[in-house]
């Protein structure tokens, strides 16, 4: 017979987060910040083209973009992540 979820030997997943390399901070940095760019001109352009307010949406949005990537990355780097709320009492 399989162990099933409930049986009593099954535990929780335990938060074993390895915290990043250098190098590691430094590509998320810069991921964040690519991706949250893209994202900010795709949907300026796509407003643009969609109310043909050429090109203030897209300067609008690409500066949203930069702040939201500039956001992640400050709460990447203090360990907030996407975490809601308080800081877990570890």
């Amino acid at each position: 017979m399989s162990p099933t979820p409930d049986s009593a030997d099954h535990k929780p997943p335990t938060k074993n987060k390895v915290p990043l390399s250098g190098t590691g901070q430094a590509l998320r940095a810069g991921t964040d910040l690519v991706a949250a760019l893209v994202v900010g001109g795709f949907l300026g352009y796509w407003i643009d083209r969609w109310l043909g307010s050429k090109p203030w949406g897209m300067i609008i949005f690409f500066f949203l973009g930069f702040a939201a990537g500039f956001l992640n990355i400050y709460r990447s780097q203090m360990g907030q992540d996407y975490k809601i709320g308080f800081k877990d009492k570890e």
